[in-house]
């Protein structure tokens, strides 16, 4: 048995004897348990024990370098200091804890994580938090959304976001030039100039062949292109 899992072994028996003894000595066993390196059990003791040091217990967990049990007591703990907890969050650049936290923490920096998700690249992100936070600037969050120019994160907005720009959405995601996601937009979005859309699918001949095929079919686009083509016939109507 090796001295990690020792010490891990001892850090869980000290929890489990915090949590279910009645005449445990807390003043002994916080410092004992802080000194472990098992992030888990700091985490269990904060959310389970009569006593803990909350204060002691964050740092210890940003010692260890754990997002993951900095969000979970963000969310359990009787007392925890969410702007310190922020922080810790961003310096580790986990972007799913952080996104997870904005989700379920009381308190939170919505507009950090926004530019933390944009300095990362983290279109994905970006969308979720868009989606799923109560509290979301939609206006920044659509900026960094659109400037990191993924056609893919930018349909999934336009689809599901409460507030989306469609003309600046559109016009990105024109020039994105990702044929499946131009298509499934038509299907989805409130807004959307199907007769420029066309247009571009049409440009790309190729990679465009399958969603141009799919649009023949699809009950949105065929009534767009029977006016587009309709539209285009009426043009040379010259009687």
């Amino acid at each position: 048995m090796t001295a990690g899992h020792d010490a891990s072994s001892e850090a869980r028996a000290l929890y489990r004897a915090g949590a279910d003894q009645a005449d445990f000595d807390f003043a002994r066993g916080v410092p004992a348990l802080l000194a472990a390196d098992n992030a888990e059990c700091v985490f269990l003791a904060g959310r389970d024990w009569r006593e803990f040091d909350y204060a002691r217990g964050l740092d210890r967990l940003i010692a260890l370098g754990s997002a993951e049990f900095i969000h979970k007591a963000g969310i359990f703990w009787k007392r925890f200091d969410y702007a310190r907890g922020c922080r810790a969050l961003f310096d580790l650049a986990d972007p799913e804890y952080v996104y997870r936290a904005g989700r379920f923490w009381r308190e939170f920096d919505h507009a950090g994580a926004i530019a933390l998700f944009s300095a990362l690249g983290l279109p994905r992100y970006l969308y979720y938090a868009g989606k799923e936070w109560k509290r979301f600037d939609y206006e920044k969050g659509f900026d960094a959304l659109v400037a990191l120019g993924s056609a893919e994160f930018i349909f999934y907005a336009g689809a599901h976001w409460p507030v989306f720009d469609y003309r600046e959405g559109f016009e990105r995601l024109l020039r994105a030039r990702e044929a499946e996601f131009i298509y499934k937009a038509g299907t989805l979005w409130r807004e959307f100039d199907f007769a420029r859309a066309w247009a571009v699918l049409e440009t790309l001949v190729i990679e465009g062949a399958e969603w141009r095929g799919r649009a023949f079919t699809h009950p949105r686009w065929r009534d767009a292109l029977r006016r587009i083509w309709r539209d285009a016939a009426a043009q040379f109507d010259f009687s």
